[in-house]
């Protein structure tokens, strides 16, 4: 089996085998490797070791030394001039309004060659724009396009954990990240919770599931029934890393977490403390104590007389007097004076209910003669004058319609009469009566 060696070209790049020769060569140690490339400079991530045949992408490119204090200047000078042409690029890509964003460029160890990463939704034609670098560098231009996760790893930055970023500390390979790992984990289904640098899903999901199943296995599942050093309950919430299982017990106020060790026969736990000393009737009722403050009790009965008397006995506290309850008055109806008119219609309403002998047809009053007015001196006043009766308008006579001649052709109107001008149809109407 041939032996090999792990080296990576990169910061958390692929890790690519290379021939050690007779050399052996320890972790984290620079050296100068021959790529397809020219010569690049890498790290070795993995030490020499056997591997199968199987495992090996023929060619095995060889190991060409260690990394000499020339080798760093020159590395150096490398990096100065990758950000002169990161500038350069950009400047042409603005200049051509190509809708790319680049994010770094990188120069072999020899100068000869240039890799310049890009980011764009689509496909770009960026032939001009490969043109007028090669002539600004004097060198090979090879532009790549990448995604958000290679981007995050190219340029690194801390996640959400405070830690540097897998991708660009150690993770080599992306592994496909479905959502279906968080729920299995317990995480809260938030995209801003669960989502990277990049805006996809953390890779830490992927390569920590693993380990999620190992803990989970010895847990009870959610909504099963356990048997706790407090009594029996439902198991409310789970938490796999510490190994705690929230339980809701029927006789408790609230759940109480517990340790897989308890539940499995270890130390009793002590009684959860109380929130405080006084309580009001609601809470003493609920933690099942008693309350500090007198329960009042409203017992209504039917008559507003014994109503009065039982609310007034229930509400009455040691050392003071029972509040008596304030009637409404109430609002007497107006009696007419025996002068005053009334209303046909209320006169009715207002008397009682006559009597059979009272409901008989009575006889007609016989109508005295009025008495006529008389004048300060005493003597009869002359008679009024009658009314004129009012003179009521006569119909007005409704006009007989004029004849108007129809034609086929309204283009030629026909006249009834030479002499007179025709009328065209539907202008005049006869008035109506009002």
């Amino acid at each position: 089996m041939p032996i090999v060696v792990g080296i990576t070209l990169r910061t958390a790049g692929k890790i690519y085998y290379f021939d050690p020769g007779t050399e052996h060569y320890l972790r984290d140690e620079r050296v100068l490797v021959e790529t397809a490339r020219g010569p690049e400079i890498g790290t070795v991530k993995q030490p020499p070791f056997e591997v199968g045949d199987d495992q090996i992408v023929p060619p095995l490119k060889q190991v060409i030394r260690r990394v000499t204090k020339a080798d760093h200047a020159r590395e150096t000078y490398n990096r100065e001039r990758e950000a002169n042409a990161l500038e350069a690029c950009k400047r042409l890509v603005t200049k051509f309004n190509l809708p790319m964003r680049l994010i770094d460029a990188q120069y072999t160890f020899d100068s000869s060659h240039v890799l310049i990463h890009f980011l764009a939704d689509n496909r770009i034609d960026f032939r001009e724009l490969v043109r007028e670098l090669a002539h600004e560098l004097h060198t090979r231009i090879e532009l790549r396009q990448v995604g958000v996760r290679d981007e995050a790893r190219l340029l690194g930055g801390y996640g959400m954990c405070g830690r540097t970023l897998c991708c660009a500390s150690f993770l080599s390979n992306f592994a496909p990240v479905a959502i279906g790992l968080a729920k299995e984990q317990g995480l809260a289904l938030n995209p801003q919770k669960i989502s990277g640098m990049c805006g996809r899903l953390m890779c830490c999901l992927t390569y920590e599931h693993e380990c999620y199943k190992e803990f989970s296995a010895e847990l009870p599942h959610l909504n099963a029934t356990v048997e706790t050093p407090r009594g029996t309950g439902k198991v409310t919430k789970l938490n796999v890393l510490s190994q705690q299982i929230e339980v809701a017990i029927t006789d408790l106020p609230g759940p109480i977490w517990f340790t897989l060790e308890e539940l499995r026969g270890g130390t009793k736990t002590e009684p959860a403390p109380l929130a405080s000393e006084s309580r009001c009737s609601g809470c003493a009722r609920k933690h099942g104590q008693q309350s500090d403050f007198p329960e009042v009790k409203l017992n209504y009965a039917e008559s507003d007389e014994s109503s009065v008397e039982e609310v007034a006995a229930t509400a009455s506290v040691e050392g003071e007097s029972p509040a008596k309850r304030r009637r409404r008055p109430r609002r007497r109806s107006k009696r007419p004076s025996e002068g005053a008119p009334q209303p046909a219609g209320t006169a009715r309403e207002q008397q009682p209910a006559a009597s059979p002998r009272a409901q008989q047809p009575k006889a007609p009053r016989q109508q005295q003669p009025a008495a006529a007015p008389a004048t300060a001196d005493g003597q009869p006043a002359a008679p009024a004058k009658p009314r004129r009766p009012r003179k009521r308008r006569a119909p007005r006579k409704e006009q007989p319609a004029v004849p108007v001649a129809v034609s086929a052709q309204p283009e030629r109107p026909v006249q009834s009469d030479p002499a007179k001008p025709a009328i065209p149809p539907g202008q005049y109407r006869p008035r109506r009566r009002r």
